[in-house]
């Protein structure tokens, strides 16, 4: 694997206001292995203490300014398209009031991996900086999620078993031991969450947010129409999801998980598994999507997950069928 190179300048200045609030500036320029700009990376700082994870985008100059509280933290710059190391200061990151930190990022590619990598980069390259523009809205005036949408499989996710309670932790060890043996998804069993799909298409209505994917189940339907969740579930793979608006947020809960999967990161959860997600578009060509899991008979505390989805408005959902516990191969890309 090809890391991150990411070179690393520090200055301090005097700001009043800062200082004042009790904040401090991340501040820099990306680039790409060309030595060009990136427009639409972005830039994640995770206070060290209460993993709190603080990001901004890059403008169209590369450029971006991440005010965050003074406090220690970790840096990364995932992008969609390419892999990415996280990055960590060998000393502690310290931010303080009213001071800026450099940093200036240049990104290489990383060329190596699954399939499916190879179809991020494809899809990357092909669209990377010629989708531009506002984000759409609806005639109710909040953002349209609608589109097809490409997100990379590894953007900074936390390390949760660290949160993980023993019997949870002793699990993910003994799945490590036998090369995942038993994935769900090799055997065509579902994901909780697809929290980082190959290709995935959105279809947006005023009372229903349909997601459609290539992999099983290949549907999930969140309702918009402000119901609640019922109170007699029966456990599924993907849960019951309802979503409600917080500004330009679109804020999905779901519940009522079976316990016959994994989790993304190869972590067992109960069927008191809970999500919470934050789907953001920010401009025309790419979705923020924060994902929080919580589960107390699996989880010591609640844990999230950041990703980055970039729109490919030339691609469509292909056929992908499970035969004999394999998948085809999709036709067509």
């Amino acid at each position: 694997m090809k890391w991150v190179r990411i070179a690393v300048g520090l200055f301090l200045f005097t700001s009043s206001a800062f200082a004042q609030s009790g904040q401090g500036t991340i501040a820099g320029t990306v680039t790409d292995p060309n030595g060009d700009v990136v427009e639409g990376a972005t830039v994640q700082a995770r206070n060290t203490v209460t993993g709190t994870l603080h990001t901004a985008p890059t403008l169209r100059t590369g450029v971006f300014t991440l005010p965050v509280p003074s406090g220690t933290y970790e840096l990364s710059v995932p992008r969609i398209g390419f892999k990415f190391a996280r990055y960590n200061e060998k000393t502690p990151i310290v931010i303080r009031a009213g001071h800026t930190f450099r940093l200036d990022a240049r990104l290489s590619w990383h060329n190596q991996g699954s399939p499916g990598d190879d179809v991020y980069l494809t899809l990357h390259s092909k669209y990377a900086g010629k989708v531009r523009g506002p984000a759409p809205r609806t005639a109710k005036g909040k953002p349209d999620f609608s589109g097809m949408w490409v997100a990379a499989t590894d953007l900074n996710p936390p390390a949760p078993e660290s949160v993980a309670l023993p019997w949870a932790r002793a699990v993910l060890e003994e799945r490590r031991k036998n090369n995942l043996r038993d994935y769900p998804s090799a055997y065509c069993l579902p994901d909780p969450i697809p929290v980082a799909p190959l290709v995935y298409k959105i279809i947006q209505t005023p009372r229903l947010l349909i997601q459609l994917m290539e992999e099983a189940p290949h549907f999930r339907q969140v309702f918009l129409d402000g119901r609640p969740h019922p109170t007699d579930l029966n456990p599924t793979w993907t849960g019951h999801s309802v979503g409600r608006w917080d500004g330009d947020t679109l804020v999905i809960d779901t519940v009522g998980f079976n316990d016959k999967s994994w989790l993304y990161n190869n972590l067992p959860y109960t069927e008191r598994l809970h999500t919470i997600e934050r789907y953001r578009r920010p401009d025309l060509g790419h979705l923020q999507v924060d994902v929080t899991f919580e589960d107390p008979d699996a989880f010591l505390k609640p844990w999230p997950y950041h990703a980055v989805w970039e729109l490919v408005p030339g691609e469509e959902i292909q056929e992908n069928v499970c035969e004999n516990n394999r998948y085809s191969e999709v036709v067509g890309r």
